[in-house]
């Protein structure tokens, strides 16, 4: 299993510095029951990289088998999370694939084992914010007020919330200001009733969540905002969130609400995921690792000076244009002493080395040598 980890480890470097090099072996990637659970975990992230139009409905048809069926659940919400890249990237599913990807997420956000359905409301809150899963609100909308009841892993029930706030309204050309969730500010009016109880990411998206519900439904979230608010400043567990409840109330008070809108708004605008989050490897960071292929460093995903110390580097000296050892250079060898002829049909010189003489034929009769 060792080895099998450190060929997935170089195999995971070269999908992602050569993308499309290895998609046609998909399938070899695929998690065995028998293997080693680190292995397992190494394919589920090396998955998403090997998607494309025609491998993107199997990858993804075999990611949700292994949510649904694996006992293990860390990467059961691996796989969920590797679904969630085939969606993000750009153009790596093809068309359609985005909408495909959320109707199973939706689906499991109803399944009966709570961390896969945190899982996939974080991975929901992911596809929402791209250029694609703006136009998919539609159909995230109806099973979130649900979900929210019954969820209570803090970062699941956190990205609800931010879920309820951004799917709440439709902002597409045609159906733009449509309310899509009427029921949200009264989910959401629950969690406020019960502040204290709540974590600490879960405060943090109600804030902004109830202030931009304020914007789009004012009539009904007028009171429980000023709870809230109430609530928020006189919170000590956070400085951040206390910090940001006092500047939306001060904003709100001084007659300043449109820009309080764009500010709460900007935190739901769709990104660019064209090149890569933030948070993925850059070209400069594959650069590095390959410069350090098969070594440790693949391994870890860290060059070498980040676990060895300088004395200890292995100096990497590239080969210069001209070749070191090419006659002339210092500490070349000499060349070898070579007798110049000139070939007798052309007249041109030829470099020959000395050629022995060969033995005179013997006499004729003469007995032949045993």
């Amino acid at each position: 299993s060792e080895q099998m980890y450190t060929l997935l480890k170089h195999f995971k470097l070269l999908a992602e510095v050569c993308p499309g090099v290895l998609d046609d072996e998909y399938r070899q990637f695929y998690v065995r029951y028998n293997e080693p659970t680190h292995v397992q975990f190494l394919k589920v992230e090396i998955l998403p990289q090997l998607a494309n139009p025609d491998t993107a409905p199997d990858i993804v048809t075999e990611l949700a088998e292994l949510v649904h069926n694996s006992t293990h659940v860390n990467l059961a919400k691996a796989a969920v999370r590797s679904m969630a890249k085939i969606a993000t990237a750009h153009d790596r599913g093809g068309p359609g694939a985005v909408e495909a990807i959320a109707r199973r997420l939706v689906e499991l956000l109803d399944l009966n084992m709570e961390y896969v359905s945190a899982e996939a409301a974080s991975a929901l809150a992911l596809i929402v914010r791209t250029q694609e899963g703006q136009g998919l609100k539609a159909l995230l909308a109806p099973p979130l007020v649900r979900a929210l009841k019954y969820m209570s892993e803090p970062n699941g029930k956190a990205s609800l919330v931010f879920l309820l706030a951004e799917c709440s309204e439709e902002t597409g050309q045609e159906n733009t200001g449509a309310v899509l969730i009427p029921e949200a500010p009264y989910a959401l009016e629950k969690l406020i009733d019960s502040y204290d109880d709540q974590a600490l990411p879960v405060k943090s998206a109600l804030l902004s969540a109830t202030v931009r519900l304020f914007f789009q439904q004012p009539a009904q979230c007028q009171r429980m905002l000023g709870r809230l608010l109430q609530a928020a400043t006189n919170d000590v567990s956070s400085q951040n969130l206390h910090d940001r409840a006092l500047l939306y109330y001060r904003m709100l008070r001084n007659g300043n609400p449109h820009d309080l809108e764009r500010i709460v708004a900007a935190g739901g605008a769709a990104v660019n995921t064209k090149d890569h989050f933030a948070e993925d490897f850059v070209a400069e960071d594959l650069k590095a690792l390959m410069e350090e292929f098969d070594s440790l460093t693949v391994i870890y995903g860290k060059p070498s000076t980040n676990f060895i110390d300088l004395e200890y580097q292995v100096k990497y000296v590239k080969m210069p244009p001209e070749h070191p050892l090419a006659p002339g250079a210092e500490g070349a060898a000499p060349p070898p002493d070579i007798m110049a002829t000139n070939d007798p049909a052309s007249g041109a010189p030829v470099d020959s080395a000395p050629i022995a003489s060969a033995p005179a034929p013997p006499p004729a009769g003469a007995p032949a040598e045993m």
